[in-house]
């Protein structure tokens, strides 16, 4: 074997490369297919709202078209907003999926206008379009909406485990900042007030690295300490926050502004729920478990290793052909029973007139008045055989139902849908739903390249 040793000395300059592009490229052949004009129309309406007098005309153009190619790519492949411009800038393929070659004055979006773009648009917005790509396939003859299967997943938000000893020094922490923020500023009031943040923590730390073998009341007693530290020292604090005019708020950072509204929102009724805890030994429904994220909850799904999860719950749909659609998120939990009719009207809204043929479930979803609405579904499994249904039939739609935790583990790996980036109640929700149109725009690609060959 020889070897070659040229370009190893060779300084690397910049240079034209031209770089060909084949019309079979899954991006090239995704979009030719994407319905650019429906999508545009879905997301005019939140463009419009996000300006100041309601109006695109003014101010700067945004090339509609860029930035529609830019968040699609984002959601496909679950990048960053830098990520994505570093891609778009570096990668062909995707310079050409974002318009290149078509739009006047192409430009590479600048990652903080690929991030306020995707911020402009609602959560709802971004479900409608998740969505559509499943009615999408079913246009192009890659999936059957007859058949349908339901299941629900958990989503985590982008927050730590909340304990109360970190929850309480967090709020420490936080009334710490402000309190020398506004001393900095020279606010007469706060002069004399002081949060001795060193003992709070010390005693947080005492609690947290209590021995595992250490008993109960012992560990309860320690607790209560922290808590009446907490509370003796953030009260005086939270009740001159409250007197804070709009004058004084508008002058502070945005950072510092933030977490003031956090804790004067939340800070008092967070105290009160601890104290809760501690008379009872019982959390509090509604129970605060993040700062920053409100629209979180406790979810026990019994899964191995995960007993517990954080966050928030979505209702997903599959479809003949391997596609999901997911239904809106009235609240938090979404609890499986009440969300049958839910699911039946967003698909009959989605797929027009497409009446369901087979619809499988799994116990959680069984109610008598569900079993009223399905009536004229041809072979429904609500977790149970029906009485009239063969051992046969039952059998393989209870394996097509399984079928569907794969799917949904597909959508998780690939977005956000299993742990959010985000870190507002509204981005994370949003973060869920791109992640199901993310894995309807790859099982789309994998269709056209013929990798999905039964579409049962």
């Amino acid at each position: 074997m020889s070897i070659c040793y040229s370009g190893l000395s060779g300084r690397v300059k910049g240079q034209s490369v031209t770089i060909s592009v084949s019309k079979a490229h899954p991006l090239i052949t995704l979009a030719q297919v994407i319905p650019w004009q429906a999508i545009a129309e879905m997301v005019i309406p939140d463009l419009k709202k996000t300006t100041k007098k309601g109006c695109l005309h003014l101010g700067r153009r945004l090339t509609l078209r860029i930035h529609l190619g830019a968040f699609l790519l984002q959601m496909l492949y679950d990048m960053t907003d830098r990520e994505t411009e570093y891609d778009i800038e570096d990668n062909a393929a995707a310079r050409i999926f974002c318009g290149y070659g078509s739009v006047d004055r192409w430009n590479c979006p600048d990652h903080t206008k690929i991030e306020e773009f995707r911020n402009r648009l609602d959560s709802e917005t971004k479900r409608q379009i998740a969505n559509s790509f499943a009615a999408l396939a079913v246009d192009l003859g890659f999936a059957d909406p007859r058949d349908v299967d339901i299941d629900s997943t958990v989503q985590e938000a982008n927050i730590s485990y909340p304990s109360d000893s970190v929850l309480m020094k967090k709020l420490a922490k936080k009334s710490y900042n402000i309190l020398e923020w506004l001393k900095k500023e020279g606010s007469e009031s706060f002069q004399n007030v002081k949060i001795d943040l060193k003992n709070i923590i010390s005693k947080a730390k005492e609690y947290y690295f209590t021995a595992k073998n250490t008993v109960i009341e012992k560990k309860r007693e320690i607790f209560r300490d922290l808590h009446k530290e907490v509370k003796k020292q953030i009260y005086p604090v939270l009740e001159l926050l409250e007197k804070l005019d709009s004058k004084t708020l508008q002058k502070m950072p945005w950072n510092i502004r933030k977490i003031t509204d956090q804790i004067v929102s939340n800070g008092k009724r967070y105290l009160l729920d601890v104290a809760h805890f501690i008379r009872y030994h019982t959390m509090k429904p509604g129970k605060i478990l993040s700062w920053h994220a409100q629209e979180v909850c406790c979810i026990k799904k019994g899964k191995v290793g995960k007993e517990v999860e954080f966050g928030r719950v979505y209702q997903l749909a599959r479809i003949g052909g391997n596609l999901l659609f997911v239904g809106k998120c009235t609240s938090i939990r979404m609890e499986d029973a009440a969300s049958v009719l839910p699911m039946i009207q967003e698909h009959s809204g989605l797929f027009k007139d497409v009446k369901i043929d087979s619809m499988c479930t799994d116990k959680s979803y069984f109610s008598y008045a569900n079993m009223a609405h399905i009536t004229d579904i041809k072979n429904a499994c609500l977790g149970f055989q029906m009485e009239d249904m063969e051992d046969e039939l039952f059998a393989a739609l209870r394996d097509r139902r399984s079928g569907l935790e794969a799917l949904i583990g597909h959508a998780k790996h690939g977005g956000q849908l299993g742990k959010s980036r985000m870190k507002s109640d509204e981005t994370t929700l949003g973060a869920g739903y791109t992640a199901i149109g993310g894995f309807n725009l790859r099982q789309i690609i994998r269709h056209q390249k013929g990798k999905i060959r039964n579409s049962a």
